[in-house]
């Protein structure tokens, strides 16, 4: 297991990780410290526990426009298969029929 130090809003924790898995939490935590870079210059100083929840409702929210963008991309997947199939039955139903009339 290793121990990995890492700077979030100006002040560094340490956290115990996978042995390899110390980049990915470093380019992790370097993520969440230019979101508390940016909040810090737009709202100005905020405790150590309301920023870290700032970040949080940051990530939060983009989560949420993540989910959101995801299902309508499925959904509409969903829609383009459903068209297709109308399609095809709209097909087999003109063939069934026409070999109905002969």
């Amino acid at each position: 297991m290793a121990i990995v130090s890492l700077k979030i809003g100006g002040r560094y924790y340490k956290f115990s990780c996978n042995d390899g898995q110390e980049m990915h939490m470093r380019e992790l935590a370097d993520s969440l410290d230019k979101k508390a870079e940016a909040l810090t210059k737009s709202i100005g100083f905020m405790q150590e526990g309301q920023l870290l929840a700032m970040i949080c409702l940051l990530l939060a929210e983009e989560k949420n426009h993540l989910e959101k963008a995801t299902n309508a991309s499925i959904l509409e997947q969903n829609n383009d298969l459903i068209a297709e199939s109308i399609q095809n039955l709209a097909v087999k139903v003109n063939v069934l029929a026409e070999s109905l009339h002969q």
